[in-house]
């Protein structure tokens, strides 16, 4: 028998090959799944490049499919801002699907930064989904109120302050307008220079309007219709408060003011706070004159 030679090797295999192509390929079948990742691009759900304002919520949906036979292995959110990279989010997977909500906030400042959504799967793949997050700053109006004179406890000025418009009550007028205070002032015997919030558990045992904890007056604390839950952030770094003209340094200040009250107040010293409606603002304590029967002297800053 004739040898057959490299070339018509060589050809049949290309014959072989053309032929081959044209049958119908059975090792993918219909249900054949690849590897997807994709974001939801829906009313609601950030999916693109965006504008938003400073410390705004965004939502993104996201989507993922391993490719038959092999899962869905980790997950991660990165945030790039001035070439750093910071990931925010990362964690192990072993799932066949994925559909996940992610909330994010944008930026505390103006600026662009870069959302990069990671999938990989089980055997090293990945897919990659990323937008940019413009911000912008929206600048407010704010109310200032100087020099203040709020009372301690026992002392005949009132000790109830209401930001939005910067008027001092007593207690009993406080009851009455309760809906407006955003804080009263103490002098107690542990925390000592202190303004609280109306919620405040420790407040509700210093203003009992002449009666005790057990059977208090009818203008005591515990007894008015609202009891709003203002929240502080105590601030010691040197501010320049005449700088202040608009909103951007409160809504920066603000973060992270979460406590009930703000205690051992010393002059100098700024408090940051939210109010129960939602409004930010800064706290100047001028002066003290210490114990109950004692006064605070503060200048007020806040959104209007």
């Amino acid at each position: 028998m004739k040898k057959l030679t490299y070339f018509s090797i060589a050809c049949i295999l290309i014959v072989a090959s053309i032929f081959s192509g044209c049958k119908k390929d059975d090792t993918n079948p219909p249900d054949q799944k690849e590897f997807a990742f994709s974001l939801i691009a829906a009313a609601g759900y950030t999916s693109g490049d965006v504008t938003l304002t400073t410390g705004e919520q965004f939502k993104v949906g996201f989507n993922a499919t391993a490719a038959t036979g092999f899962t869905l292995s980790n997950l991660k959110v990165t945030r790039i801002y001035n070439e750093k990279p910071d990931d925010i989010f990362d964690t192990t997977l072993n799932l066949t699907a994925l559909n996940y909500i992610f909330y994010g906030i944008s930026l505390h400042e103006a600026g662009v930064e870069n959302w990069i959504f990671t999938i990989t799967q089980s055997d090293g793949n990945t897919l990659v989904s990323s937008f940019n997050i413009t911000t912008e700053t929206m600048v407010g109006p704010i109310f200032t109120y100087n020099q203040r004179i709020l009372g301690a406890q026992i002392n005949i000025i009132g000790s109830s302050f209401a930001s939005s418009n910067g008027e001092i009550y007593n207690l009993a007028n406080a009851k009455i307008n309760a809906a407006m205070i955003d804080w009263l002032y103490y002098y107690g015997s542990t925390n000592l220079a202190t303004i609280a919030s109306p919620d405040d558990a420790d407040a509700a045992t210093v203003f009992t309007d002449g009666g005790t904890v057990s059977t208090p007056g009818p203008n005591a604390l515990v007894n008015w219709s609202v009891r709003n839950s203002t929240r502080f952030r105590i601030i010691m770094d040197a501010i320049d408060w005449d700088a202040i003209q608009d909103d951007t340094e409160l809504i920066n200040l603000t973060q992270g003011a979460t406590d009930p009250m703000a205690g051992d107040l010393k002059p100098g010293y700024f408090i940051a706070f939210v109010t129960v409606n939602g409004k930010k603002g800064l706290i100047r304590v001028n002066n003290i004159f210490q114990e109950e029967d004692g006064t605070v002297d503060i200048s007020v800053k806040v959104q209007q």
